[in-house]
């Protein structure tokens, strides 16, 4: 299930909710006015890098071939 963040445009707060498909049509309410008035908006987590930035693999420490096992590789 994804999950989508949303502001409320009643109250302004920023809240989190998981959709249950991409297709659901759903009523969203706010947390804390129950307003149905919201916007869904990208999540902050989305925008640190964006699509057209190149996919660097994650660094690792420790570990089988992380530099610390002395395996060698």
């Amino acid at each position: 299930m994804p999950l989508y963040e949303y502001v409320c445009n009643s109250c302004e707060v920023t809240f989190d909710r998981l959709v249950r498909s991409m297709t659901a049509v759903e009523a969203v309410m706010c947390d804390r006015c129950s307003s149905e008035d919201v916007r869904r908006v990208p999540s902050r987590f989305a925008s640190v890098g964006g699509l057209d930035d190149p996919i660097t693999p994650m660094q690792t420490s420790g570990g089988c071939c992380g530099g610390s096992c002395g395996c060698g590789h």
